[in-house]
C-alpha cells in the first residue's frame, strides 16, 4: 500500500515536470546567442509541413527565405547552411541587382549564418563561408568602382 502511495507521488512528479516542460515549451523562447527570441510555434510548425511536402534539397527564395529564417532560431546548426544558401542566391537574384543596400543586408544575413555552420559539416556547406565573403567582396568593388566612375 505504502510502495503503491509512493509510486503515485513520483508519477505526479513527472506529471509536474511534464507540465513545467509543457509550459517551456508554449513560451517558444529560444536562446540565440545571450539573446532570448520569441519563436512563434505555429508558424515553426508551418514551416516543418512546408519543408516536408517539398521535394527538392533546398527551398529557393522567397519562400526558402520565410522557412528557414523561422526555423534558424529554433536549430541553427541545422538550419545555418542552408538559410545562407538562400540568402546568398537571393543576393544574386534580379530582383535585388539595382539595390545595393539590400544586397549587402541579405550577404551580412547569410554571413551571420555562416557563423553557425558546425565545424565537421560536409565541405559544400563550410564553403558557403567563402561564397559570401567573395560576393561581400564583389560588390564591395562593384560600390568602389561605381564611386570611382563619378
Amino acid at each position: 500500500m505504502k510502495g503503491d502511495a509512493m509510486k503515485g507521488d513520483a508519477m505526479k512528479g513527472d506529471a509536474m515536470k511534464g507540465d513545467a516542460m509543457k509550459g517551456d515549451a508554449m513560451k517558444g523562447d529560444v536562446m540565440k546567442g545571450d539573446v532570448r527570441m520569441t519563436v512563434h510555434r505555429d508558424l515553426v510548425l508551418r514551416a516543418r509541413v512546408r519543408l516536408l511536402s517539398h521535394n527538392e534539397r533546398i527551398l529557393d527564395a522567397p519562400e526558402g527565405l520565410w522557412v528557414y529564417r523561422t526555423l534558424f532560431p529554433v536549430s541553427p546548426r541545422v538550419y545555418a547552411y542552408k538559410l545562407a544558401h538562400v540568402l546568398w542566391t537571393a543576393a544574386d537574384s534580379p530582383r535585388v541587382a539595382h539595390l545595393p543596400e539590400a544586397r549587402r543586408a541579405l550577404l551580412e544575413e547569410a554571413r551571420a549564418a555562416c557563423a553557425h555552420i558546425p565545424a565537421g559539416a560536409p565541405a559544400h556547406q563550410v564553403r558557403m563561408r567563402e561564397y559570401v565573403a567573395a560576393a561581400l567582396a564583389g560588390l564591395e568593388r562593384e560600390q568602389q568602382e561605381g564611386r570611382a566612375g563619378r
